[in-house]
């Protein structure tokens, strides 16, 4: 049993495959661990649960935060579309700044290769963001519903 820091977040958005005319409805919540908690950029895998049309699918993949923004992974299997991989990397802009603090564009992949885009946004308060997605916890207890520890 370690101590360590536990993240949780939940992003929505849309997701576009390229031979759709329409963009269907996307969510991801996730927890990751890390007992580094001060390594600030360490890699940290997660957990989670993704929602794609109302489908609601068991995900994992892996947040880097980077001073830049944050970059996601994550896999999944798709009862029609198989499995998926999930990519994109928020990117901060002072011009920009609420936008690019909660939108993170994404590619998505099949088998590979590229076959849609999607964007996610992080949609609870900014401010309230240290207060209910970060805690310090054990490796026993850091995963809650998502089973386990890694």
């Amino acid at each position: 049993m370690t101590t360590g820091v536990a993240l949780s977040e939940t992003m929505r958005g849309w997701l576009q495959l390229n031979d759709e005319s329409h963009a269907r409805d996307f969510a991801f919540s996730l927890r990751s661990f890390t007992p580094r908690i001060f390594r600030f950029s360490t890699p940290r895998s997660f957990r989670g649960r993704v929602t794609l049309d109302g489908v609601e699918l068991s995900c994992q993949g892996e947040l880097t935060l980077k001073p830049g923004g944050p970059h996601y992974w994550l896999d999944f299997e798709h009862p029609e579309l198989g499995q998926l991989h999930v990519t994109g990397k928020k990117q901060y802009r002072l011009r920009q700044l609420r936008h690019s603090l909660t939108t993170c564009p994404m590619t998505v992949y099949g088998d590979g290769s590229p076959i849609g885009t999607a964007e996610v946004r992080y949609e609870d308060s900014m401010l309230a963001f240290p207060f209910r997605a970060l805690r310090l916890t054990n490796s026993d207890n850091a995963f809650g519903e998502y089973g386990g520890s890694f």
